[in-house]
């Protein structure tokens, strides 16, 4: 199978990431067991795993010029990323995320985007001749909406696959959802996007349908532990794997990255499944992009996983 050519519009900061024996409720204070330094943010996350997954990956997004933007740089860089489109802000700082890690594996996560907010639509206008190479390009929304959009414009003008993460949850405007290519929300993201929560995988299609109403071409909702529906030429649920976690920070964005190379390449439910691995595999090693899992590990941990059955 060729490589993907991947370009990952987005995020790149560095996570403050402590454990905890749960996640504090308001006025807690608790005492944390760890403390460490991790690049992070849903993008540069992303860009890194595709990387891993065999994908000519790029990069276009912005830090500071500061210690943590030199620290993402070369985290890309290592990962096998092209930085060639990656800004450096003059003042701002890199993009910061404080996480709580608790013993159960979950987390809880504040982003203060700082430089993230300097890659614009003229930066993204820019990339015209990228686009004409790309397989696919993959958005979060820790970036400003208007850069996204113009992202989406590009990718529909172009006829690229535009995957849109979309987290932070937030109410995202319907043009943005109606200009992606394949909409994909967690749980708390649905909701926030439709109004509808999710608990279940029956609440997941109502979600899916309601956002396929807002104009979404394709849905694919990532439901942790109950794997992920997907609702566009069909309705798929497809189960997750039985892992144990250890922390689920940037699972997700294993996921999306999977979807972003596999999502022409292989059959929908096929590709689903792929996903759901290298979202299950995320959760095994602790931090951001060094949880992010090779193509080796995700087709090893399949073939065994069918050995089993």
């Amino acid at each position: 199978m060729d490589r993907a050519t991947v370009l990952v519009v987005g995020s790149a900061n560095v996570d403050l990431v402590t454990t905890v024996p749960g996640c504090p409720k308001p006025g807690e204070s608790l005492i944390g067991s760890s403390f460490k330094t991790v690049a992070g943010g849903k993008g540069a996350n992303q860009a890194v795993a595709a990387a891993r997954l065999g994908a000519h990956t790029f990069f276009a997004g912005c830090v500071g010029k500061d210690a943590f933007g030199e620290m993402q740089r070369r985290m890309l860089s290592e990962a096998g990323v092209d930085v060639t489109h990656l800004k450096t802000h003059a003042s701002e700082p890199t993009g910061t995320a404080i996480i709580f890690v608790a013993d159960t594996g979950q987390n809880s996560i504040v982003v203060v985007p700082s430089a993230n907010y300097a890659i614009t639509p003229n930066d993204v206008r820019s990339l015209r001749p990228l686009f004409e190479k790309l397989d696919c390009v993959l958005l979060q929304l820790e970036i400003p909406l208007e850069t996204v959009k113009a992202t989406l414009d590009l990718a529909r003008e172009m006829n690229v696959l535009s995957i849109l993460d979309a987290g932070p949850a937030q109410r995202v405007p319907d043009e943005i959802v109606r200009k992606a290519g394949l909409v994909s929300p967690n749980e708390t993201e649905a909701e926030a996007m439709t109004g509808i929560g999710v608990q279940s995988v029956e609440d997941a299609r109502r979600a899916a349908e309601r956002l396929r109403e807002m104009g979404a071409h394709e849905v694919v909702i990532k439901l942790g532990a109950n794997g992920c529906l997907y609702l566009g030429e069909g309705c798929l649920h497809v189960p997750a794997f039985k892992v144990a976690p250890v922390d689920t920070t940037a699972a997700g964005d294993a996921f999306t990255a999977a979807l972003g190379c596999m999502w022409n390449r292989l059959p929908r439910e096929q590709a689903l499944r792929y996903a759901n691995a290298a979202g299950a595999l995320a959760t095994t090693v602790a931090g951001a992009q060094p949880s992010m899992p090779t193509a080796a590990k995700i087709e090893a941990f399949l073939l065994e996983r069918r050995r089993a059955f």
